[in-house]
């Protein structure tokens, strides 16, 4: 794993209510910033950011709603 100097180091927080599309943001701005090589769907399943399977779990539950 690549490291990094403290002072190269920049931290955001996206805060927003379930399903405004917080994940959906950050998985685009991996994309752009080429850090991740696809570009995944919340919908489908197929974000990077959502991998634990309690989360999977949740996500399919509100969208079945």
């Amino acid at each position: 794993m690549k490291e990094y100097k403290a002072e190269n180091v920049r931290n955001i927080g996206i805060i927003g209510h379930g399903g405004t599309g917080k994940t959906s943001l950050a998985e685009a701005i991996l994309f752009n910033t080429k850090e991740s090589d696809r570009l995944g769907r919340t919908d489908d399943g197929t974000s990077i950011l959502d991998y634990d399977p309690e989360e999977k779990r949740e996500r399919f539950q509100y969208h079945q709603q």
